[in-house]
């Protein structure tokens, strides 16, 4: 049928049974920034449906974002056709997420609530959840959501930050996949170990988050999670002093900034957060990311636990991983 035909790539590649499944699934989009956009594009081109929650007004939040699906003719159209604040992300972007994919039809959908006005329950209907720009207060309650229902279900927070980028990944407690071993050979079912939810992530001590490779904390995590604090505040101060004092309160030093590759100055930093997005960073990780949910929805493959870290500067994306004190 045209389903198999569409699809016939990826059913050579991944097989009939782990397509079904990934066109029965819907994955949640939490605000969307270019990675977010990336990983969207790439699964609805790939059969999985979108929702897309977004009530940011449209075009103001997306401005500087690099991604196709907003044209800078677009946006000065409904600026001045609709003024300041009267459209959503989620509703601008709607049309253009039909369009990738006329056999998702009347799958994909938007939400145009804040995220504070939605219940617990909301979040437990998909399979999948992809975010940007949360709060670490929002990403702990839903998590939190999440772990009261029994299938294991992935959830994704992820920034890009200049040349840099990083997601937090959390499978489910009961998530379970198969290994590959080679051509058509797949291993028993395995747990996803050790595990760490995605709120007891966000608890982790900085200070300790050490491992086998990285004898002091992993200078793009500490980035990330330093501008998800940042981010989060509607009257933001001066980027310098906010660090400064951040450093001091998760008892790190300055030098927990800079790299052996990358010394960057926190005055060089504080224009990365007022503007982040670099395409091909976005581009990079959207696809490493994508492929992460296709590992959750399928269960066909290691997943990365828990930790994803991408640096622009060599190309290289690597793991690390999040363990209790």
């Amino acid at each position: 049928d045209k389903h198999d035909d569409v699809y016939d790539r990826q059913i050579r590649l991944w097989g009939a049974d782990a397509q079904k499944k990934m066109s029965n699934a819907r994955v949640l989009y939490i605000n969307l920034t270019g990675v977010t956009c990336e990983i969207m594009k790439n699964l609805v081109l790939a059969g999985v449906a979108a929702v897309v929650c977004d009530s940011r007004p449209y075009p103001e939040a997306v401005r500087e974002m690099p991604c196709s699906f907003f044209h800078a003719e677009d946006m000065e159209t409904a600026a001045s056709e609709n003024g300041s604040s009267q459209c959503t992300v989620a509703k601008s972007v709607q049309p253009k997420v039909e369009e990738l994919n006329p056999l998702l039809a009347g799958r994909n959908s938007i939400e145009e609530r804040p995220i504070a006005d939605l219940s617990d329950d909301f979040f437990t209907q998909f399979d999948a959840i992809v975010a940007s720009r949360l709060t670490v207060e929002e990403a702990k309650r839903i998590s939190t959501s999440l772990q009261k229902v029994d299938e294991g279900k992935l959830f994704i927070v992820t920034d890009t930050f200049g040349f840099d980028g990083c997601a937090h990944l959390d499978f489910g407690a009961s998530h379970k996949y198969r290994r590959e071993l080679g051509k058509d050979k797949l291993s028993d079912l395995m747990p996803v170990e050790p595990y760490l939810s995605m709120a007891d992530m966000m608890s982790v001590p900085l200070e300790g988050a050490t491992g086998r490779w990285d004898k002091s904390v992993p200078r793009i995590l500490v980035l990330h999670r330093v501008l998800m604090d940042y981010w989060s505040l509607v009257d933001k101060p001066e980027f310098v002093k906010f660090a400064q004092d951040w450093l001091a309160i998760n008892k790190l030093s300055s030098s927990a900034l800079s790299s052996d590759v990358q010394d960057c100055s926190l005055e060089t930093l504080g224009e990365i957060a007022q503007h982040p997005e670099v395409s091909p960073v976005c581009a990079v990780l959207g696809g490493i990311l994508g492929n992460e949910v296709i590992k959750s929805l399928t269960g066909k493959g290691e997943p990365a636990n828990n930790v994803m870290m991408f640096s622009g500067f060599d190309g290289g994306c690597r793991s690390f991983l999040l363990k209790k004190n």
